[in-house]
């Protein structure tokens, strides 16, 4: 019975740090990819995105299929949302949007450009400090108005942003929260262990004695009888 109760505290230590993990935790940029198939630069960007250390941290990867391949240029599944949204953000200034070029990369409001970037991270800490406004799930989803407040003109300075170390200082926190979850449940463990143990030993204590004093009982009746009458007879 002790052990099972053990085990149950231990899943229950376990369940409790994945929801803590996941508490107040920012949702994930999405870096969208028009892309064409075999397109050299597409995979180039790609390979650039999956190198950044913020990479499955603060954004991930979402690859749309604008052409099916980059020879014929044959309309792909996502031609019609590609375009939708490469109109939207040139409507609004953007003047390097388009989807008659690829890669075409969009993110949240404020990047959208038909080029190979390897200069793209800046964009996405600030998308990630803002929340994503996620433009292509809006204008999928049948939305008009997905690019209020857009504003072309403001350019994100790399050197304003230093994210090199965000992966490692993500896991430094994770692991510290771990070490103290998990130290804290093995206290819980040793401490409940400790108070069974305690508990068990002072039954077992109260149990001699209560046969200590059963025993002794029943040799004082044992012992104990009632005197007997003696009468003295009067010589004569």
């Amino acid at each position: 019975m002790k052990k099972i109760r053990n085990v149950l505290l231990l899943v229950l230590a376990f369940v409790m740090l994945g929801g803590f993990t996941n508490v107040n935790a920012e949702e994930k940029v999405k870096v969208y990819i028009f892309e064409a198939g075999g397109c050299p630069y597409c995979e180039k960007e790609i390979e650039y995105l999956e190198s950044l250390p913020s990479y499955n941290v603060k954004f991930e990867i979402v690859r749309k299929e604008l052409y099916v391949d980059h020879v014929d240029w044959a309309k792909g599944q996502d031609y019609e949302l590609g375009k939708a949204v490469a109109e939207a953000f040139l409507s609004a200034g953007f003047e390097d949007a388009s989807y008659q070029g690829t890669p075409f990369v969009v993110i949240s409001n404020l990047y959208a450009a038909a080029a190979y970037s390897d200069n793209l991270e800046s964009y996405i800490d600030k998308a990630y400090e803002e929340g994503d406004k996620d433009v292509v799930s809006c204008y999928a989803l049948g939305g008009t108005n997905c690019l209020e407040g857009a504003d072309p003109s403001i350019v994100v300075d790399p050197s304003s942003t230093d994210t090199k170390d965000d992966k490692k200082d993500v896991e430094l926190i994770t692991t510290i929260v771990l070490f103290i979850i998990i130290g804290g449940t093995v206290a819980l463990v040793v401490y409940t262990g400790k108070r069974n143990a305690a508990f068990e030993s002072k039954k077992i204590k109260e149990e001699k004695n209560e046969k200590v004093v059963v025993k002794e009982s029943k040799t004082e009746k044992k012992v104990t009888k009632p005197a007997k009458k003696t009468t003295s007879k009067s010589k004569k």
